[in-house]
């Protein structure tokens, strides 16, 4: 026991080793993108107790991470790799905690699905950025293990854990209240049956309960106005009108599968593929219910709980659409199920072992989706593109070629104007800002005027610049971009 123990932990800390290194650098490298540089530049330097109170309340205005924004830069500076540092953090906190949840696997289940969690290129460049969404993921993991852990030992003090980790998720990015209210629901379900229908014991169930029921309530005070604000003055458009399929699943399997695009046809067979091993997990748990089957409930927790969890986030998400009209979670929104799909399945596999006549299948199949899952993060693994803000990857170089340019007395050495495509403001802004480039003007989301010296736009755009009037400096051919000199 103790040898497999150090073989998941040697092998395990050698492949999170190379990956933590792989994210470090491309935080590093990497230029500051769209969303990143409107945090920096509109909520990092209010106050603390703005940040907190919530007073901008745009949905890109993720409150822990501004929060910690704001410290990691009084401490270290605003260069892209200390303001990238806490998400970076809790990639070190993800990994630690899906350790524990896998420990007690199966050795080649443990490392396997450890692996397959971050073996998602998409999933993991979120963890390099200075968004809410890695913090958010981060601290739903831990409070899921804690959560599991409740039901075994320490059951106050992890119940403890399980809330304050669930706030700091949701305060990370707000669309974590629904795994907060799943989970309090599949909580209080399991306890129910356990307690008033398995045991007849109805005030063991209300016990049981006690430290959530103390808890909830202050967290929902806390919470109330900073999400209040955000109800009011935002939609949550998360993108998503068609469907819970359609959409969410859709996106979901998109995350899970970079780069690779498939027909209707192809996408429906996908629908059915992920789908399966929730909807088996569900019917081994009601088979299981029905036939008062102790052991297994006993035994099995984190399967059914994070089984429970999928299906009541998903039923949540449908819910609050039909009730409030709030989207359907497309893109990085989604990104959160990804950790719960992956747990799901490897504990289904953990669980199909116990058949003795399909152990080599399970075995082959896990290794499979390993070296699937490896292939494509060494296919598509760059240090340059950042998620959906991959328009982006240049705007650090246009920076470095300004100054340059400025240094070698090529531009004039004051009051430079850049007219841009207006996805690039904030960006040019935040490193204009960081950078102290005092002759550089703030560039604006105006559009492009002939009084210019300068501009930066995508390639398309450059038809509807008049002909002859422009010089072309520089083209990027990575972000499809180009540095045009005015010839006014």
């Amino acid at each position: 026991m103790k040898k497999n123990l150090n073989l998941k932990i040697i092998f395990i800390a050698v492949v999170g080793l190379c990956i933590f290194s792989f994210i470090v650098t491309k935080s590093n490298v990497a230029s500051f993108t769209h969303d990143e540089s409107l945090t920096y530049n509109r909520y990092v330097h209010q106050s603390y107790w703005e940040i907190i109170s919530h007073k901008e309340s745009y949905t890109n205005n993720h409150l822990l991470n501004t929060f910690l924004m704001k410290v990691s830069e009084q401490l270290f500076g605003s260069s892209e790799l200390a303001l990238r540092l806490p998400n970076l953090l809790l990639l070190i906190v993800l990994f630690i905690y899906t350790f524990l949840l896998f420990k007690k696997n199966n050795t080649i289940i443990c490392i396997v699905f450890w692996i397959l969690m971050f073996t998602n290129l998409g999933f993991i460049n979120f963890f390099g950025l200075a968004r809410g969404y890695g913090l958010s993921i981060g601290f739903m993991v831990m409070s899921i293990y804690h959560l599991i852990a409740s039901f075994n030992q320490n059951k106050t003090k992890n119940l403890i854990l399980f809330n304050i980790a669930a706030f700091l998720s949701i305060v990370s990015s707000f669309t974590l209240l629904d795994y907060y209210v799943a989970a309090l629901f599949v909580y209080a379900l399991i306890y129910f049956i356990e307690n008033v229908i398995i045991e007849k014991n109805k005030l063991a169930f209300l016990k049981s309960n006690k430290v959530n029921l103390i808890i909830f309530p202050i967290l929902f005070i806390i919470l109330y106005e900073p999400v209040r604000k955000v109800i009011k003055f935002n939609n949550f458009d998360f993108g998503g009108k068609d469907g819970f399929i359609h959409d969410t699943l859709s996106a979901f399997i998109s995350n899970c599968i970079n780069n690779v695009h498939f027909n209707d046809i192809q996408v429906n067979i996908l629908h059915i593929v992920f789908l399966m091993p929730i909807f088996i997990s569900l019917i081994i748990l009601i088979v299981n219910v029905f036939k008062s089957n102790k052991d297994f409930w006993y035994n099995n927790r984190p399967l059914y709980i994070i089984n429970l969890l999928l299906i009541f986030i998903s039923l949540g998400t449908i819910l609050q659409h039909h009730l409030f009209k709030t989207d359907y979670v497309v893109g990085r929104f989604s990104l959160f199920l990804l950790p719960l799909f992956v747990l799901n399945l490897g504990f289904l596999m953990e669980y199909s072992l116990k058949i003795i006549k399909i152990q080599k299948y399970i075995y082959a199949f896990s290794i499979i989706l390993l070296v699937l899952s490896s292939y494509n993060i060494c296919r598509t693994a760059n240090l340059y593109s950042c998620a959906e803000w991959d328009y982006d990857r240049e705007t650090k170089n246009l920076v470095k070629d300004l100054i340059k340019m400025h240094d070698e007395g090529k531009l004039k050495q004051n009051d430079v104007k850049i007219g841009i495509d207006w996805v690039f403001e904030p960006t040019i802004n935040f490193y204009r800002q960081t950078l102290h480039i005092n002759w550089l003007l703030t560039v604006d989301r105006n559009r492009l005027h002939y009084t210019d010296d300068y501009y930066y736009v995508f390639n398309e755009t450059v038809a509807n610049i008049k002909p002859n009037t422009y010089t072309i400096i520089h083209s990027y051919d990575k972000s499809s971009t180009v540095f045009l000199k005015n010839n006014k």
